[in-house]
């Protein structure tokens, strides 16, 4: 699995409007990681070709949402969904529903004016995009286990993050490493996303 160009992700973001337009790509993106995950695939063949050829979904879809995903190939499908569920997670925030209800209350503490600042000195002057992408992702698949908390303190949320992206053998954005603000912990993960999102 590979990112796609950046270009490729503002594309895919910027072609669905909707929040079931985002629920309809997502959750067709998911049906075909499911059975890549158990039968495999060529990561060079066009994620369009593969819901149309291989799994016969092409009228189950709308043509817009084919349209949008065809712009990746198999080998984007993880970081196409890193987006999709990130994406729908900001388009639920918009529409004032909570995306994160079965997130413990131990990493949902309001963020004070204090980590505002940080949070907003460090994103006017580093692009973290990816960043943001990993946060939202280690939100919903780890903070959400209701045994989250045993695990992980509420603190530290830049040491607990990076040493996840570790695990996963991402490179570490330098600037994210050196600055992003050590003030900001586990306890304010999701306001912390939520503010990012928004800025």
């Amino acid at each position: 699995q590979e990112p796609p160009q950046t270009l490729v992700l503002l594309t895919v973001a910027g072609e669905l409007h909707s929040y079931s337009e985002v629920c309809e790509a997502l959750s067709t993106l998911e049906v075909a990681l499911g059975f890549l995950a158990t039968t495999g695939g060529e990561p060079h063949m066009q994620l369009s070709c593969y819901l149309e050829e291989v799994l016969q979904m092409a009228n189950q879809m709308a043509p817009h949402i084919l349209k949008v995903l065809s712009t990746c190939y198999l080998k984007h499908c993880v970081a196409l969904w890193q987006l999709l569920a990130s994406l729908k997670s900001e388009n639920m925030l918009r529409l004032k529903r909570d995306p994160f209800v079965g997130v413990s209350k131990e990493y949902k503490q309001a963020l004070g004016e204090d980590e505002h600042r940080l949070l907003t000195c460090f994103f006017s002057k580093n692009s973290a995009d990816s960043f943001l992408l990993e946060m939202h992702e280690f939100l919903v698949l780890v903070l959400k286990k209701p045994n989250a908390p045993d695990t992980y303190k509420p603190n530290w949320l830049k040491v607990t993050l990076l040493s996840y992206m570790e695990r996963k053998d991402l490179d570490i954005p330098y600037d994210v490493e050196t600055l992003f603000p050590e003030e900001i912990l586990l306890s304010h993960y999701v306001e912390a996303w939520k503010f990012i999102a928004a800025f």
